[in-house]
């Protein structure tokens, strides 16, 4: 059976493609595509990788949590989300680094299934917005720790996403950001699910409430329903411009006025963002979803 781990990162999804998958959880049954609720299998995770420290789990273990979480018989694939999988929120940045615990909480996540194939999903975002965005969720003293130790203009999402190819070189990692998800989001369900071309999932467009005025996203499903896209492409077309219209702001502001920030600053951390991802695109093994 293959696994699909959603592993965030943090403060892009909110459990929305989770959500989204579950409420298409039968339909993805038919095609052999178990999606169990995460309210289960995250503890059962969390409590399997600390008894076995990191180590391979054996074929008896395995199966024994594989029966505990799967909730249908005949699965070919499951897909497994959660933002804490390559470590808990409060330490998703610390000594200037961006989840420095991601190659050993990988690894130790993918041991637990070592006799079946893997593949790994993470959403990235601009470090300006992601700190920023963390120093806002933060509590005192986590907050306090993130802004007197970190140089922002060192957070690499490239240094993660090789410590995780590093620690587990067998297993395919697709990589987008954040920004790019209103045009990916189809995209992005269908990578992690791995569900036919035939099949149209349902509440695909739920995602758009987060991001758009309430009338214009209306619009955009009368449109949609109306006048189906017959590529990819060409729903993205229709997406975007739909966005252009009716995006909403004041949704997605991120106060990025921290002690010593300037727009120059957060201009500089953008561009170095932008070679990040040029970096990881050159990575051997990572796929990166662009529109």
């Amino acid at each position: 059976m293959k696994i699909s781990l959603h592993l965030g990162a943090h403060l892009t999804d909110d459990d929305r493609l989770s959500r989204c998958l579950i409420k298409n959880r039968d339909l993805l049954a038919g095609q052999a595509i178990a999606v169990p609720g995460p309210g289960k299998y995250r503890e059962l995770l969390r409590a399997a990788t600390e008894r076995l420290q990191g180590a391979r789990a054996s074929a008896e273990t395995t199966a024994a949590l594989l029966d505990d979480i799967l909730n249908m018989d005949g699965a070919e694939r499951m897909v497994l989300s959660s933002a804490e999988f390559l470590g808990p929120r409060g330490w998703a940045i610390r000594d200037s680094a961006l989840y420095p615990q991601a190659a050993e909480k990988f690894s130790a996540l993918r041991n637990l299934f070592p006799n079946h194939p893997v593949e790994a999903f993470l959403a990235v975002r601009n470090p300006a917005t992601f700190m920023a965005s963390l120093v806002d969720v933060a509590h005192d003293k986590a907050r306090e720790r993130i802004l007197s130790t970190t140089t922002p203009a060192d957070l690499r999402w490239s240094a993660v996403v090789n410590a995780m190819r590093t620690a587990c070189p067998d297993v395919p990692l697709t990589i987008w950001c954040d920004e790019d998800t209103p045009y990916l989001w189809n995209d992005i369900l269908r990578a992690v699910s791995a569900h036919p071309d035939g099949i149209t999932l349902r509440h695909t467009y739920d995602w758009f409430a987060q991001v758009m005025r309430p009338e214009g996203l209306e619009l955009m499903l009368n449109w949609l329903e109306h006048h189906p896209p017959q590529t990819e492409d060409q729903r993205r077309r229709i997406i975007s411009a739909f966005l252009d219209k009716y995006f909403d702001a004041e949704k997605v502001d991120v106060d990025l006025n921290l002690p010593g920030w300037t727009e120059d600053m957060v201009e500089v951390l953008t561009e170095l963002y932008d070679q990040d991802m040029d970096a990881i695109r050159a990575i051997e093994g990572v796929r990166v979803l662009t529109p």
